[in-house]
């Protein structure tokens, strides 16, 4: 199989999240993509929103997808949230070391800007190909043999804007969301107001 690993805070997760995610696997012939929704991230502040909405926000957004699965795997995983780690839980149940099927990491242009900050980057590049999705403001260059930089528009959107306009003019913010996350955003009452975490039905802590 061929498989690609899309992480991120997804808080919330947006189109273009889902649109990144269908170019990497019609361009690359992946027969699964994992969404994986960090835990704790160790080179970002904490997300804004706890674990358990910003999971079913990105099952609701992909529930239509193809060959998709949005995994909770971070969580049962000790903090900080290390790529590394990450990955060889990911391919553990499927045999020795996840060998005999190829892997592949899905990030952005701008994670890719600070790759080599990464908890050992090149043990990393090991056990999956890059794959580099283009953002604005972030040139690629240098990348490593055997990555692929998507055919892709530079994403300008980023879900840190959404939180702001969410809280600053909601409707409008809501209209420019997936529906299925701007319902789930009005049903439990997220992003209301500017620094929020979530509603007052908020399950746990911010991860």
């Amino acid at each position: 199989m061929r498989i690609g690993v899309f992480g991120g805070s997804f808080d919330p997760p947006h189109a273009a999240h889902a649109a990144v995610a269908r170019a990497a696997r019609e361009q690359l012939g992946l027969d699964l993509v994992v969404w994986l929704p960090t835990a704790a991230p160790p080179h970002k502040r904490a997300p804004a929103t706890p674990f358990a909405h910003r999971l079913a926000m990105t099952r609701a957004l992909t529930e239509r997808e193809p060959a998709t699965v949005v995994s909770d795997l971070e969580t049962t995983l000790p903090p900080p949230s290390y790529t590394l780690q990450t990955l060889a839980a990911l391919r553990a149940p499927y045999g020795r070391n996840g060998d005999g099927h190829s892997w592949y990491l899905i990030v952005g242009a701008d994670n890719w800007a600070g790759f080599d900050r990464w908890h050992e980057p090149e043990a990393v590049l090991a056990a999956a190909s890059l794959v580099v999705y283009p953002r604005a403001g972030f040139p690629v260059g240098d990348l490593p043999p055997g990555a692929t930089l998507l055919n892709f528009p530079e994403m300008p959107e980023q879900s840190t804007n959404f939180r702001v306009w969410l809280a600053r003019d909601r409707e409008p913010a809501l209209a420019a969301l997936p529906t299925a996350v701007a319902d789930y955003i009005r049903a439990h009452g997220l992003y209301g107001e500017p620094g929020e975490t979530g509603g007052p039905d908020a399950p746990g802590t911010a991860s």
